[in-house]
């Protein structure tokens, strides 16, 4: 027959756990030993309220084994050492996603959510049971619950939990989301931080881990005021928020403003930070902000560039020299100028038009050789809607009948204009 349980007040329990947690340790001598289970479960000898549970070291890692019956097979969990440390005690987990959480030394729930343990808050439990050694006190499974639930909370919002050290630059981070580098997602990534040069992020906890390099981007980081970094010429970016900070983005920093198709990530030394920050609306919604007026800089930077490119290439063109020269053949090339210009409806106004090439070139059949045209290269000048003038390569070309050359037409155009200053027409 089982001993008698110890059942604690209800109130007490509450506020035991709603407390900042105590650390304890758990000894095969207080934990070994045959549990009472609040709801039965299903075993391979059927139906059980009863569980032997031996706690210890296997293969070199901290687990905690039950078993229904001595011939029953045994089920494993292993010590999450992170979490367990950051909640002041024990903690396990099974592949089959089923947590085990110390509330004392002999006392464990069993416990399956809707979702990671330190991804969210948990708000459903799958599954839910009290393992209590004989003749301990025991927790009813309802305040069993809102435990486990509260440790989730606890974890996510740092509620009780160690601050960590933050030193900033080299070390181990932790996205928010999970970070992809390369092909796979991370968790955790080590930073390696070459100040004006390059950073490199390493995955973590991995076989085969994967690599990527953000290299250093002068002008986006002088516009911004922060130290930016890019992922090849991909429109990835990594931004030195903050000691121990990096913020990641995916938004085209200097050619884009900020959209609602842009992302970010936040990678943190202090897991804590990264943690909350998932549950933190109005933190998120500051750093949507931030970025759109980083996007915003960035661009006025990229754009002030570019036109201060612009205006210096347009004051040092010039026409390209003349060729052949023939004033009726300019005439007519004019003329098949502005037919191609009112084909394809440019806004520019034609001014003329001249001859690089110094002679004609001839088009023959390619099976016959019999000569079926000639080709000219020239130059049109136009007058444009903003003050300048351009001009752009143009080619031309007559028909040949086997006597006479027919009409002069423009056939294609050089793309780009290149503009410069009208006095130089």
């Amino acid at each position: 027959m089982l001993k008698p349980r110890y059942m604690l007040p209800t109130w007490f329990l509450l506020s035991l756990f709603s407390s900042i947690a105590i650390s304890f340790d758990l000894t095969p001598e207080q934990v070994n030993g045959v549990y009472q289970l609040s709801q039965p479960e299903r075993s391979a000898a059927g139906q059980t309220q009863q569980l032997q549970i031996e706690y210890g070291v296997m293969n070199g890692q901290t687990v905690l084994v039950t078993a229904s019956c001595p011939k029953c097979p045994a089920a494993g969990y292993r010590l999450l050492e992170t979490e367990s440390k950051e909640l002041g005690r024990p903690v396990f987990f099974n592949s089959s996603g089923i947590y085990v959480i110390a509330f004392d030394n002999n006392t464990f729930v069993s416990v399956m959510a809707d979702g990671q343990l330190g991804k969210k808050i948990w708000q459903k439990l799958v599954y839910a049971n009290v393992y209590s050694k004989q003749g301990t006190p025991t927790i009813d499974l309802a305040t069993a619950k809102q435990f486990v639930i509260n440790e989730s909370k606890r974890l996510m919002t740092g509620e009780g939990i160690a601050k960590t050290q933050v030193t900033g630059g080299n070390g181990t981070y932790y996205p928010a989301a999970k970070h992809g580098i390369g092909s796979q997602q991370y968790d955790e990534v080590e930073v390696l931080i070459y100040p004006q040069q390059k950073l490199v992020l390493n995955g973590l906890n991995c076989r085969n881990c994967t690599s990527d390099t953000y290299e250093y981007q002068a002008e986006l980081s002088n516009a911004i005021g922060k130290p930016v970094y890019e992922l090849g010429y991909m429109g990835r970016f990594l931004i030195e928020q903050d000691s121990g900070i990096l913020w990641w983005t995916n938004a085209n920093l200097g050619k884009n403003l900020w959209g609602k198709n842009d992302h970010f990530n936040v990678l943190a030394q202090d897991k804590t930070f990264a943690r909350k920050l998932t549950i933190d609306q109005a933190l998120q919604k500051q750093i949507d902000q931030t970025f759109s007026e980083y996007a915003n800089k960035a661009k006025a930077a990229v754009d002030a560039r570019i036109k201060q490119e612009d205006q210096q290439r347009t004051a040092n063109n010039q026409l390209p020299k003349k060729g052949l020269s023939d004033a009726q053949l300019e005439k007519d090339t004019l003329i098949a100028a502005q037919d191609w210009a009112k084909r394809y409806k440019w806004q520019e106004k034609l001014e003329y038009t001249y001859l690089t090439s110094r002679d004609w070139s001839n088009l023959r059949h390619p099976l016959t050789g019999i000569q079926t045209g000639r080709r000219i290269n020239g130059i049109i000048t136009m007058k444009r809607n903003d003050g300048l003038c351009s001009y752009q390569q143009a080619v031309f070309e007559q028909a040949y009948n086997g006597s006479d050359y027919q009409k002069t037409v423009m056939v294609g155009v050089v793309p780009g204009q290149n503009k410069l200053d009208c006095g130089k027409l």
